[in-house]
Parts: C-alpha cells; structure tokens; sequence
C-alpha cells in the first residue's frame, strides 16, 4: 500500500507543479498585458462645486451647486497617436431629469502629432472627433476661470466650446524660451505664434447636425516679441458657414484679441462682429441672421507669490432685432486662493444685464483638478 503511494505521489506531485508554473506563467503574462495596456494612459478630473446666492431677478434664490464636472481618460498609442474622451457632467435643467445630474460627452478624438520643424511650422497636430474648436480652447490657457463662466463669446452663444469635426495646428518658428514656458505658461509655446483651422458640423457638441452645411473656423496668433515681451500675442478668430438649423441662416464672425500673460498679470482685450451664430439662434423665424457686435476685456493680478488673485471680466454685445435694440452686458468681478495647482477656491459676482434686467450671483465655488 505505501509503495502505491509512494507511486502515485511520484506521478501526481510532478504534474501540480507543472499546473502551478502554468498557472504562474499565465498569471504573469495576463498582468504583463494589463500593464501595456494602462501604459502611457492618464485619468484626471475637473469638478466646480460650491454655493450660489442670487441677489437680483430671482427673489434671493440660493443653492448648493454642481456647476460641472469632467472625467478625462487620455490614452498615449506611442508617440504620435493618442485618444481622449471626456465625459461632461451637468445638472439637468429641465424635462422629466429635471435635477438629476447628467453625462455627455464632451470630447472623444483621436490625436496625431509630428515632432519636429518643417521650416517655419513646428509640431504639427490633427485632431478628429469630438473636439474642441479653436478659439474657446486658447482662450481658456489666457482666462482660468470656467468655474466661474464660460469664455465670452461661448457664453454669447456665438462659438461653441466644441464640435464635431476635424481641427489642423500649428506652431510657429519653433517654441518660445523655456523658462518663460515654466515660469508662465507652456500653452501654444511657438515663439512666433500659432495657428488653428478646421471643418465642423456648426451644431456644437450638445446638438445633432440639422442641416448639410459645415463650417469653417479659424485661429491666427503672433508673439510678435518672443524675446522681450514673449507674453504678449495679437490673435484673430473667426467662423464661417451657417447657423444649425434647417432654414440655413447665415453665420461669419471676426473677432481681433490682444493677450498679455505673466508671472504677475493676465489680461486680454477683444473686439467682435458676427452675423448670426453657430446654433441658428442668433435670426430671426425665417432664417434672416441679426448681425451683432461688441467686445470683452478680462484681467488677473496675481499676489502672495501667486497664491492669490484678483480678477474680473467686462463684456458688451448689442445687436438690433427686427427694429429692436439689444443690448447684453456681463459682469465679472472676484478674489480667488490657488490652493495647488488648478485647485482653487473663488469668491465672485457675476451679473448678466439684458436691456437693464439684471440677475446676479454671489457664489463661492471650489475647482478641483484631480
């Protein structure tokens, strides 16, 4: 009986070895798998939360808020492919939802650079997808306050923050110093500027195409001094093709911008015209586009070793509505403490006055960039 033991441990014992290397073996190449395949990805979040007391034109209304929320997920194929989606979290504002906090896309492209100079034009960049358009995206690197409000001419209706479509870019001349990118802001660093175009469907990231039309948009800058003044850059912006809807109204917009960007200041300065917008709102119910101008200015003062800032925005739009004047106007003005990095906490006031009927906010919002 022991002999027979002794025999059948010899014969079993052998193949669970085996089994187990196997099982090792197996194990080891699934999370050597699992491990190429987080390689090179990045998550981050972006959250604006916080307290809103409405002091004008809704009876002292006041709510704890979730303004927005971003989830992005970035993945590195090697070095000139990548991917991003960016789901885009808002409260839902009306219909059966009403309340409920929703998910939408926002962003969802595939990347392609290519490093390198090819005469004058540096580190050429295609995207395709959902994407950002070219102006909103820029100017959200000179005004970091979204959790504030959208950039002027998103917030008019007149650009949409993103799009679907196809966007080429460019850098200029090479990049600006190095220590200028980390001291101030390594955003479109071409020393000489950069340039952005694309086709889109018009409707904006939160709308379906109703129409054949695509449009066009653009975005020219120059750091005409990249040596001695490398914050400053003159930009034009603009669009062209029709509103989104099916009476097809007409949309072109031209805006010129200055910027300055330091250590210690921020400040920009915009002038616009357009007829029509990107949504086909801007018309009136056949299709006949208003044409509308006006301009924006925003500033930042940093202090405290850039702990705190002081900053505010004024804008102005007026345009004239089958024989009725409008005018919008929008204020901006607060205080904000960087805790580390993008995560802050801002103190503001924010007024919309439309033909001198105002609603204003107080709120006091956190931004946490995770």
């Amino acid at each position: 009986m022991k002999k027979i033991l002794l025999l059948s441990n010899a014969l079993v014992f052998p193949l669970l070895l085996n089994a187990q290397n196997e099982s090792d073996s197996v194990i080891l190449e699934q999370n050597q798998r699992f491990m190429q395949l987080i390689e090179n990805n990045q998550v981050s979040t972006q959250i604006f939360i916080g307290y809103r007391y409405y002091n004008e034109g809704n009876e002292g209304f006041n709510e704890f808020s979730v303004k927005r929320g971003y989830i992005t997920f970035q993945k590195k194929l090697n070095n000139n492919l990548s991917g991003r989606i960016t789901p885009d979290l808002t409260v839902d504002r009306d219909g059966d939802g009403e309340g409920d906090l929703e998910m939408r896309l926002k962003y969802c492209y595939i990347q392609l650079n290519v490093d390198g100079n090819y005469g004058f034009l540096t580190n050429p960049e295609i995207l395709v997808g959902e994407i950002p358009t070219p102006w909103v995206e820029f100017e959200e690197k000179l005004n970091g306050y979204r959790v504030v409000a959208s950039q002027y001419l998103d917030d008019m209706e007149i650009f949409s923050s993103a799009d679907f479509g196809a966007t080429a870019s460019v850098l200029l001349g090479g990049t600006v110093d190095e220590s200028y990118q980390r001291s101030v802001s390594n955003a479109y660093p071409g020393k000489y500027g950069s340039i952005a175009i694309g086709i889109y469907n018009g409707g904006g990231y939160h709308s379906i195409e109703k129409n054949n039309n695509k449009t066009l948009q653009w975005r020219t800058t120059f750091r005409p001094f990249p040596s001695t003044l490398p914050g400053m850059q003159l930009s034009y912006t603009g669009a062209f093709g029709k509103g989104n809807t099916s009476l097809y109204p007409e949309w072109e917009t031209h805006s010129g911008i200055f910027s300055f960007q330091s250590s210690a200041l921020v400040f920009t300065g915009q002038l616009f015209t357009t007829l029509g917008n990107f949504d086909g709102t801007l018309a009136d119910v056949s299709g006949n586009s208003y044409r509308a101008k006006g301009w924006n200015s925003f500033a930042e003062i940093k202090l405290w070793k850039k702990k705190m800032s002081i900053f505010g925005s004024y804008g102005v739009m007026r345009y004239d509505a089958s024989g009725t004047n409008f005018e919008m106007v929008r204020q901006i003005a607060g205080v904000a403490y960087h805790i580390y990095k993008k995560n802050k906490v801002v103190i503001d006031l924010h007024r919309n006055i439309a033909n001198g009927s105002a609603i204003g906010v107080i709120e006091i919002m956190f931004e946490l960039a995770l």
